[in-house]
């Protein structure tokens, strides 16, 4: 029954990983034998919609697992487990948004370091801030709807149990701040000077190979973010979450390959000695080498790890739940 497994891994995901695999084993007895009383009071197997009602009597993932953690009083057990989903999400945003902020005030220079502590010092009691308002909102839900989720949900939204492990969502947040951040200083709209120790008589640009590349890596930039949200959002699209990210690996590998080919990637002017400027030249190049050597192994990796998902991922669509009931 594929609905009944998206049932149960979704309950599994929220459950404490030692007891998960005894707890979810055991879920899946007590279901299957009610569902066989069900079916033998009809005398016949459950309908899709049959099904679905007995799933939702039976409580959200959330609430399920709620009920095997440890007792909690701040909040109700049934609602604590979507008063902490939806606090990780805001304050995830919340935290990615007072980076970017912090690294677009520094890097622009438009403001002193005086001013750039104190608006870190800042951030703090907005987050408390942030925190207490969530807290408020659902200490008034446990109020008002005496301890009940009441939420509208169907078992058929749930997404598929994935065959093939995915990225973790902190590693993806992550690399959509430092794509986000990237996508800024490529456009223009920041600067990185001030935070680079680089001499004020030192002048470096980037060479002309990168003049033919500013779309191709505006598109790589772009699609990373793209992907990386499409994953947060659907991590259950096992195939096309892996795919997209495969094509994407690939495209990064193929203009870190055409990148490698030139030998020379930074212009650098200086008013110094010739024989210092050839070394410092050097010593740029050198080090761009040497990084895009690193990413370009990187990309490799990922590569391959998100192939070896895709391959794991077999038969199944990892696409959007499929509206039958039994397999």
């Amino acid at each position: 029954m594929q609905v009944l497994e998206r049932y149960l891994a979704a309950i599994a995901r929220h459950l404490p990983k030692a007891q998960a695999a005894d707890i979810t084993a055991e879920l899946r007895e007590n279901l299957l034998s009610e569902i066989e009383e069900k079916e033998a009071g009809l005398g016949r197997l459950l309908d899709a919609k049959e099904l679905d009602a007995l799933l939702t009597a039976f409580g959200h993932p959330l609430a399920v697992a709620a009920r095997y953690g440890k007792a909690r009083y701040l909040i109700g057990p049934e609602i604590y487990p979507f008063w902490m989903a939806t606090l990780r999400v805001v304050l995830g945003i919340f935290a990615a948004f007072a980076v970017v902020g912090l690294v677009v005030a520094a890097a622009g220079g438009s403001a002193p370091p005086a001013r750039l502590e104190a608006q870190a010092g800042a951030i703090w009691p907005l987050a408390f801030m942030v925190f207490g308002s969530v807290t408020a909102v659902f200490a008034v839900m446990e109020w008002a709807w005496g301890g009940r989720m009441k939420l509208k949900w169907s078992p058929r939204t749930l997404p598929a149990p994935p065959r093939a492990p995915g990225r973790k969502p902190p590693q993806i947040v992550t690399e959509t701040v430092m794509g986000a951040v990237f996508l800024l200083w490529w456009t223009g709209v920041i600067q990185f000077r001030a935070l680079v120790p680089i001499p004020p008589f030192v002048h470096v640009h980037l060479a002309h190979v990168w003049a033919g590349l500013f779309w191709p890596v505006l598109a790589y930039s772009s699609a990373e973010i793209v992907i990386n949200g499409l994953e947060l959002a659907r991590p259950g699209w096992v195939r096309p979450n892996a795919g997209l990210s495969l094509l994407k690996d690939i495209f990064g590998c193929a203009l870190l390959m055409y990148l490698l080919r030139a030998g020379h990637w930074i212009d650098v002017n200086a008013k110094v000695a010739p024989h210092a400027l050839a070394q410092m030249r050097h010593g740029f190049d050198k080090g761009m080498q040497v990084g895009m050597t690193i990413t370009l192994l990187v990309l490799v990796a990922k590569a391959l790890a998100e192939a070896w998902r895709l391959v794991r991922a077999g038969g199944s669509d990892g696409g959007p739940a499929r509206a039958s009931a039994v397999a």
